[in-house]
């Protein structure tokens, strides 16, 4: 849709530059044609001489003067819609045809007026004068060379044309005029300079049609004909009144004025479009080259002409093949120069190139129609890890996805169809190790000279780095979005907390400084009051502090052999000492191995467990503490009888900073801050902690740790064995307990 829309604008654009161009093409088919009937009319009116001598001298020579006219008034017009150079060569070539014209009228008021036409006379000085007039506007078409037109090669071609042109008059006719020595020497001189001068201009318009782009082909080539046209009738002239065989009504030969000067305004309502105007740099065309060689044919043929018919060449013609002979020598050896410094040139510019894809930081692929690999360089092969010359003939599809390979193709027709100039894509691709990678891939196609597509070029890039930095940025943020979360809901956490201790503590110091009838006992028991409070909100902070070394790694274990059933029933044993409402049933293996531990982090661990154990169950059910023996570990499971917790709560669990609200079986309040311990002191340890609950039927947590062989060979040193470790630690706490 987007490209019919672009197409169907630039079509609206366009749409004033096309009716132009068909006009333009109208005005000009109607020209010819009116050329092309003047012509015959006129032909046909000379050879019959329709209405007797005097009409046809008439028509003759009134024909000639408005043909001119009709190309002067023509190429002014091609010059007020040019610009720069072809406007001052249409400027010039309408200045010449209107001078010729006006000398023509002179000719014309000569030989209608006074019945002759003196010789020379004023009408040569118009005739005369267009031929350097043309000239010069025939130079102003010189376009920027092209090719091999460059530099001295291109005058060494215009000499070869020059010389050969003369060889070629000389032998028809331009000699019988030089050598006619019945005329006086002006009469001599001007014969000369018609067929010099059209020689002249017909060389440097040979030179303008070898440097010319495409669009100003067809111009040059009606300006050719007209100015050729000329010389003919020029020559003719020349000879005819040098033999004395020009009559007074003229010559079927004077159509040459008439159709030479209707060639040149056809040559100026030339149509062109804007779109031929654009710049060519490609070499000029092989006709093109070929032009001086065809006036090297002339001389050739002319030369065989007077060889057959008995007249061998005289001094001059042998001096002019002399001359010929050293510039086609020059200009052959200048050829053959560029041309070893064009072959050398494209050679460096191929072994360049070539430099270019084989050391390229990209990986560069060239691919066939269907899609399979042409070529490879060496880049490529090292980033999918195979060898280079595994690609050749395989499919592109053979290292891409499948679904990649769906997109590629379509994007592949899109190239082919010119929808797109280029396409891009990024794809995960398969490596000959395995493994796999990111590729970023740009594809354009190469065109035949024909238009249709030759072959693809891709260009491969590893963005694995910036792909996998593009995941960890999504993974950071969702971690940030979860830190967020979990700042607001510490925050909630401890606003609670804080809140209750500090109303207690609050109530109870307004009341003990306002209170007049407080007994010592009583106020003992607010301070106590008091002091508990901040004693929950200093275990609190020390809790939180805790947490934050255990998770920043500044917090270590010192490892000792430490037997885990005696550690479990002393932590009962001060369980059932705090004077809980809960029955706390042990059902320990008795032949638990020794493990490696940190005794007064093991003993924190499992006061966790049971104080959750004891806050979640109801009022006399038994909570039960079990040990077990595994394959290269030991387990410990405290199972308590409260509303138990749904599976999916276990990331919530262990999380940190949740509490006891989020959890829809309960409406406990806690710190949030135990179990996420907890499972910090067993990864610590090498071990994992995890739960099983059913709502209604209580919550079961296991943890376990590797058995001592296992740790010492983790950790990889001795360790002493500290049998009293955990008891001393338990002492302690039933002591500050």
């Amino acid at each position: 849709m987007h490209a019919t829309l672009s197409r169907n604008k630039e079509l609206s654009l366009r749409w004033p530059a096309l009716q132009g161009g068909a006009r333009d093409r109208k005005v000009f088919f109607f020209a010819a044609a009116f050329a092309v009937v003047t012509v015959i009319a006129f032909v046909v009116w000379i050879e019959l001489r329709i209405g007797g001598d005097s009409v046809t001298i008439a028509i003759d020579d009134i024909s000639e003067f408005v043909a001119a006219f009709i190309a002067a008034a023509a190429c002014g017009m091609a010059a007020r819609h040019s610009s720069g150079h072809q406007r001052l060569g249409w400027t010039l070539l309408s200045a010449s045809a209107a001078t010729w014209g006006a000398g023509q009228v002179v000719w014309t008021v000569y030989e209608l007026g006074a019945g002759s036409v003196p010789y020379p006379s004023a009408a040569d000085a118009g005739f005369l004068a267009a031929i350097p007039l043309a000239a010069a506007g025939v130079v102003a078409f010189f376009s920027t060379p092209r090719g091999t037109s460059t530099r001295l090669r291109l005058w060494l071609d215009g000499g070869i044309v020059f010389l050969a042109l003369i060889f070629v008059s000389w032998t028809l006719g331009l000699r019988t005029v030089y050598e006619d020595a019945g005329h006086p020497l002006l009469e001599r001189t001007v014969n000369l300079a018609y067929p010099v001068g059209d020689i002249l201009i017909g060389t440097i318009l040979v030179l303008a049609i070898r440097r010319a782009k495409n669009e100003a082909h067809g111009r040059l080539l009606l300006l050719l004909g007209g100015l050729a046209a000329n010389s003919l009738a020029d020559s003719a002239l020349a000879y005819l009144t040098a033999t004395g065989n020009y009559g007074g009504i003229g010559s079927v030969l004077d159509v040459g004025w008439v159709g030479g000067y209707l060639m040149i305004g056809l040559a100026a309502l030339w149509p062109s479009s804007e779109g031929a105007r654009v710049a060519e740099d490609r070499p000029i065309d092989l006709w093109q080259l070929a032009l001086p060689w065809l006036a090297l044919l002339g001389v050739g043929l002319s030369a065989i002409v007077l060889a057959v018919s008995g007249h061998p060449l005289d001094i001059f013609l042998t001096v002019l093949v002399g001359a010929l002979a050293i510039l086609v020598m020059i200009s052959q050896i200048y050829a053959h120069g560029e041309s070893l410094s064009l072959l050398i040139k494209s050679r460096l510019d191929a072994s360049t190139l070539n430099d270019i894809i084989l050391y390229a930081p990209l990986g560069v692929v060239r691919l066939g129609l269907d899609m399979r690999i042409i070529q490879a360089n060496p880049r490529f092969a090292e980033l999918l890890r195979r060898p280079e010359s595994e690609f050749v003939g395989v499919p592109l599809a053979t290292y891409l996805p499948a679904e990649e390979v769906a997109r590629a193709a379509e994007q592949f027709r899109s190239l082919s169809d010119g929808t797109v100039a280029s396409t891009e894509s990024e794809t995960e691709a398969v490596r000959g190790d395995g493994t796999t990678m990111w590729l970023h891939w740009s594809t354009t196609e190469v065109r035949k000279s024909d238009g249709e597509v030759d072959y693809f070029i891709a260009m491969f890039t590893n963005t694995t780095a910036r792909h996998e930095a593009e995941v960890a940025a999504v993974a950071n943020i969702n971690v940030l979005e979860r830190l967020n979360r979990l700042k607001s809901e510490f925050l909630t956490m401890v606003r609670h907390e804080f809140r209750t201790a500090l109303v207690g503590i609050e109530g109870f110091s307004e009341l003990m400084r306002d209170a007049d009838w407080l007994d010592v006992t009583t106020v003992k028991g607010f301070a106590s009051d008091i002091y508990n409070d901040a004693h929950r909100l200093d275990g609190m902070l020390g809790k939180m502090l805790d947490l934050d070394r255990m998770e920043a790694d500044k917090v270590e274990i010192h490892l000792v052999p430490i037997d885990l059933g005696l550690a479990v029933s002393q932590a009962v044993a001060i369980a059932r000492a705090s004077g809980t409402k809960h029955r706390i049933e042990l059902d320990l293996d008795p032949d638990l191995p020794l493990i490696d531990g940190d005794a007064g982090k093991l003993a924190w661990l499992l006061r966790i467990l049971l104080d959750n154990a004891i806050k979640y169950s109801p009022s006399g059910e038994d909570i039960v503490v079990s040990s077990r023996r595994e394959p290269g570990q030991v387990v410990v499971s405290v199972k308590d009888n409260g509303v138990g917790m749904p599976p999916d709560f276990d990331d919530q669990l262990f999380a940190r900073y949740q509490w006891s609200a989020v959890n829809p079986t309960t409406k406990v309040m806690g710190t949030g801050l135990g179990l996420p311990m907890a499972r910090q002191i067993v990864e610590m340890h090498g071990g994992q902690i995890w739960f099983d609950s059913k709502a209604g039927a209580g919550s079961e947590f296991h943890f376990s740790v590797p058995m001592r062989s296992n740790l010492a060979v983790l950790h990889n040193k001795p360790v002493e064995v500290v049998a009293v470790a955990l008891v001393q630690e338990a002492q302690a706490e039933t002591i500050r307990t």
